[in-house]
């Protein structure tokens, strides 16, 4: 049975562009005096894409509604609800159970992670809890237990990662932090590392072409992080994370709340120094790293107004390469400097019902130095982003419009020095005999429209379009999009999507960690932006087997590309950047399979299955015969990937104890006379965490890579690091051992 309360308001902003949020608690209502928090209860505003799960605590916060008035729902399996009120501002729900157990709404939300039915979009969302159940360090650290992203090292020398998602690199996805531009340009190789895991407070997967409203990128998807709110109930945090290996890092998160101004402060430390070279070829299998992380953010709230600022500060140094002492000598230094400041600010106009404005703004100065032996890569990033958007309907019973403008501004300054760089029909763009320069700016302005029409909680159609305009081409770019969800039961939802996006490439600044070789460099001419159309199927199903949740969740997509920026590895010697058209085949595409399962086994046990097989393909000069092009799979992109997660709880919820096995196929090796095989061999990664919580303490203690597999010779000619086929960049398995890490986290609540 579902229950609902009606709440008025003048009217309400966009979930996707402002946070002005309804705050409250769902509580099983023992007796009058005794109260149990309900976790993982499903709270959503009805006919709309806007959801949430309560916590740990039974807390949960939601955007405002997109109509005025809306419907809130509350819905939890064997429950429904028996009384509401309001304290302090706060909805209270009451929960009583539900003998009549096939009349329950059932949303299939899980307690750490969830796959809606509600949205139109495909969205998986990982929320704290879930992010604690591994050593979340970082957004690069954040998806252990999810089968959608897949995790990997860029190189064997400066410990960064990077993702994959939908069987393309992270660069396809669109990465943002509430919504705003998160990684972009010369975050791009770093940026993961630059989110501590303390930070977030929930992580939004949306597979498939995302909203218009966000932006003209987003080709497989879009990562969204929410933060902590300043009215989240926990107003001092403090994590401390250490590993036998020597790494340390500190997290503290205040809170302050003083009438219509609430603040959160975010600080995070991170440092090693340790001399760590386990397969003795006198290279750090880990960088030293030193980072200071802080983030301030200030929310104001009134009546008629809403408003949120951002100021974050980033220093981080990681220094790698040669031990100490060590025959040769390879040094590798990476220095990142990075502030930003950003707001989010909504009106509301309650003369005009259902109507609303919002501003969002970003401006970032982002410096980085990076050296890898010989080669010194500088490079200077300022942005700015400007997004407004404006929301109305025709019919509030059955429709939503967004509408607005968006203008990009970037100025790029990058050169990197001391390269032997080929000449032969290759022009960059500035170039001399040790020198490659580039001084770009980028300008996009653009305008969209986003149309949402609900019929009887059966059908969902959201269409969007964008048009954008390039200064740099002299091209106006369209952007349609199109997401459709049927509904038969409201357990079980179908989406087809579809749409094209458009990305300004950074070559150098996507691809560092391909420093890390001596080959040298080909860049052609007048590199165009990227555009693709991604299409895609879902199929989610929410059960309830023996009294027990469970959810059924099945994907393919399609990502074609009218013209990729090919990065060619396949010659030993050259890494190469060119565009797709350039070459007389024009083909790239990857398709990706996609099977998830969850179930409760039972109160204290969890069952997390997935399998995912990608098949990803584009076509690659040959520079021996440069008419010669083959169609050859996307290099170290494993084609299969299987995950088993399980969770136990004991019975008074103070022990957790968490497993996972992530199954990682085989992955096509790039061409090089000192490889023997063609491709990879498929490898296994256990980890474990075990945590105890007394009181306000949490005590965790886990282990990663438990069955140590590395990736034999990471460094090919690492006692030669001036050799022509030196490379530290071909990168398949882990590069580091068995980790065990420990750490405790002290959270104070209202």
């Amino acid at each position: 049975m579902r229950n609902t309360i009606l709440l008025f308001f003048f009217t309400s902003l966009s979930y996707i562009l402002f946070s002005q949020n309804i705050e409250g608690r769902v509580l099983e209502k023992i007796s009058e005096i005794k109260q149990i928090p309900i976790i993982g209860a499903n709270v959503y505003w009805e006919n709309t894409t806007i959801g949430t799960v309560t916590d740990e605590n039974g807390f949960y916060s939601i955007q405002e509604p997109p109509t005025d008035p809306a419907n809130l729902l509350v819905s939890f399996i064997g429950y429904e609800v028996s009384a509401t009120e309001i304290i302090d501002d706060k909805y209270i729900f009451y929960l009583s159970p539900n003998i009549e157990l096939k009349e329950v709404d059932v949303k299939g939300e899980k307690k750490s992670s969830n796959i809606s039915t509600i949205s139109s979009l495909n969205t998986e969302t990982l929320t704290n809890e879930e992010l604690e159940k591994a050593a979340c360090c970082n957004l690069s650290e954040s998806f252990e237990t999810n089968a959608t992203v897949d995790i990997s090292y860029s190189d064997a020398i400066s410990g960064a990662k990077k993702i994959k998602m939908l069987g393309l690199d992270g660069i396809y996805t669109q990465i943002t932090q509430e919504n705003m531009p998160l990684i972009r340009g010369l975050s791009s190789s770093f940026g993961l590392s630059f989110t501590p895991g303390p930070y977030i407070e929930s992580i939004q997967i949306i597979k498939g072409t995302g909203s218009v409203i966000n932006g003209f990128e987003s080709f497989t998807g879009q990562i969204n992080l929410e933060y902590f709110k300043p009215n989240s109930p926990e107003h001092l945090y403090y994590n401390f994370f250490g590993t036998a290996k020597g790494k340390l890092e500190n997290n503290l998160r205040l809170t302050k709340r003083n009438g219509k101004w609430k603040s959160n402060l975010f600080v995070h430390q991170s440092y090693h120094d340790i001399e760590i070279d386990e397969n003795n070829d006198d290279f750090l299998d880990m960088p030293h790293l030193n980072q200071i992380n802080l983030l301030n953010r200030w929310k104001y709230e009134s009546n008629d107004i809403g408003a949120q600022f951002f100021i974050r500060g980033i220093y981080e140094n990681r220094e790698g390469g040669t031990i100490e002492n060590a025959p040769i000598n390879y040094d590798v230094e990476i220095e990142n400097k990075l502030i930003e400041f950003s707001s989010k600010t909504g009106i509301r106009m309650p003369e005009k019902e259902g109507k609303s404005i919002g501003l969002q703004t970003s401006f970032r100065l982002h410096e980085m130095d990076a050296q890898y032996g010989d080669k010194l890569f500088e490079g200077v990033q300022k942005s700015m982003y400007l997004n407004l958007v404006g929301q109305t309907y025709f019919n509030k019973e059955t429709d939503n419009l967004f509408y607005g403008a968006s203008f990009y501004a970037d100025q790029f300054s990058n050169s990197l020095d001391k390269l032997n760089l080929s000449t032969a029909d290759i022009i960059p763009l500035w170039y001399s005999a040790n020198l490659f320069e580039e001084n770009r700016q980028d300008i996009i302005p653009g305008i969209f429209s986003e149309y949402t029409f609900y019929w009887d909680n059966i059908i969902t159609l959201t269409t969007g379009f964008r048009a954008d305009y390039y200064n740099i081409t002299e091209n106006l770019y369209g952007i349609p999009r199109l997401n459709i969800k049927y509904n038969p039961t409201e357990s079980t939802a179908f989406r087809l999507s579809g749409g094209r996006s458009l990305r300004v490439s950074n070559f150098l600044a996507d691809n560092i960690s391909l420093l890390a070789s001596n080959r040298e460099i080909s860049i052609s001419a007048n590199i165009l932006p990227e555009i693709a159309w991604n299409y895609g199927f879902n199929f989610t199903h929410c059960f309830y087997l023996n009294e027990r949740e469970g959810t059924l969740n099945v994907d393919f997509y399609r990502t074609i590309f009218e013209n990729h920026v090919v990065v060619n590895l396949e010659d030993e010697r050259i890494l190469s950047f060119s565009n797709l058209t350039d070459f007389g085949q024009n083909i790239s595409f990857s398709n990706a399979i996609q099977f998830d399962f969850s179930y409760s086994l039972s109160d204290r046990f969890d069952l997390k299955l997935a399998y995912k097989l990608n098949d990803a393909k584009t076509t690659y000069p040959d520079y021996n015969m440069w008419d010669y092009t083959e169609l050859k799979e996307i290099p170290l992109l494993p084609k299969q990937r299987g995950l088993f997660n399980l969770t136990f709880s004991n019975l008074d919820e103070n022990w957790l104890f968490d497993a996972t096995l992530n199954y990682i196929g085989k992955s096509r090796i790039p061409s090089h006379q000192e490889i023997s095989k063609e491709y990879s061999d498929p490898f296994s990664l256990i980890n474990c965490q075990i945590t105890n919580k007394i009181n306000k303490f949490d005590f965790y203690l886990g282990v990663e890579n438990l069955l140590e597999y590395k990736q034999e010779n990471p460094i090919i000619g690492y006692n030669n690091s001036e050799s022509d086929l030196f490379d530290a960049s071909l990168i398949w398995a882990p590069t580091m051992g068995r980790r065990v890490y420990f750490g405790i986290r002290y959270k104070l609540s209202d």
